[in-house]
């Protein structure tokens, strides 16, 4: 017996296999890129930072220290390649990270039809929009560090030396708006490292009541040394200590 032809549709529909969508699609795909990006991120901020703390040794150790990131490597490798290759990775992670986090948020915010019956905050809705707020903050302060030291738009009386970065370091940091605003963003980074590092351990499920204590330990200490290193070398030159 034949199957009536108004059924044929159906029947196909229940038969044909649907292949699944990518990993980098599903949402434990985004969240592990979303990890694995933050962790890279993290790493060059703590590399980044360890590096600038050079400064406290003088102009010569610190630019000596600025010179050695351009010829890494040589003469294996012509000047500058594996620092622009090390740029290149870390561009690749943050927009990776940027529109992860856009699209969770995106995500979200759809799938939430209703709000909280109570006016009280739960601990995961504050951290997570303090994650986002805080990316905004950190996407404004990149854009703002690179263009006080590196290029050096941010004020008239900022005389930019190419190549002497200890002199650049220090002018910039003179000023005590712009040191005030790298300061407020290193709270904000300091507030999404504790976070999103509670957040990667979240998403391979180590989180629980045997090692919750000891990854809240760990994101307040890695938060807190980036905030306190990053900034005690703009206070430093604020009160003369550095110059």
């Amino acid at each position: 017996m034949g199957i009536p032809p108004a059924y044929g549709p159906i029947v196909r529909a229940m038969t044909t296999t649907v292949a699944p969508p990518p990993v980098y699609q599903t949402s434990i795909g985004k969240k592990v890129l979303m990890a694995a990006s933050g962790v890279i991120l993290l790493l060059f901020v703590l590399v980044h930072m360890i590096g600038n703390l050079k400064v406290f040794l003088g102009a010569s150790e610190y630019n000596r220290y600025a010179e050695g990131l351009r010829t890494l490597l040589e003469p294996i490798f012509p000047r500058g390649y594996v620092l622009w290759a090390i740029r290149i990775v870390l561009i690749a992670a943050f927009v990776v990270h940027v529109v992860l986090a856009w699209q969770t948020a995106s995500r979200s915010r759809a799938a939430r039809r209703t709000r909280y019956q109570h006016t009280g905050t739960v601990q995961a809705d504050y951290a997570a929009r303090s994650m986002r707020w805080g990316g905004v903050t950190i996407l404004a302060f990149l854009f703002f560090h690179l263009a006080n030291l590196t290029w050096g738009w941010l004020h008239p009386g900022f005389t930019y030396v190419r190549g002497d970065v200890y002199h650049n370091f220090v002018e910039s940091f003179e000023v005590w708006w712009i040191t005030g605003l790298y300061l407020i963003a290193m709270v904000a980074l300091g507030l999404h490292i504790y976070h999103g590092t509670w957040s990667v351990f979240q998403t391979f499920g180590a989180n629980n009541k045997v090692w919750d204590q000891r990854i809240r330990r760990l994101a307040t200490s890695l938060a807190a040394i980036v905030v306190v290193g990053n900034s005690a070398m703009p206070i430093a030159v604020l009160v003369g200590a550095v110059r």
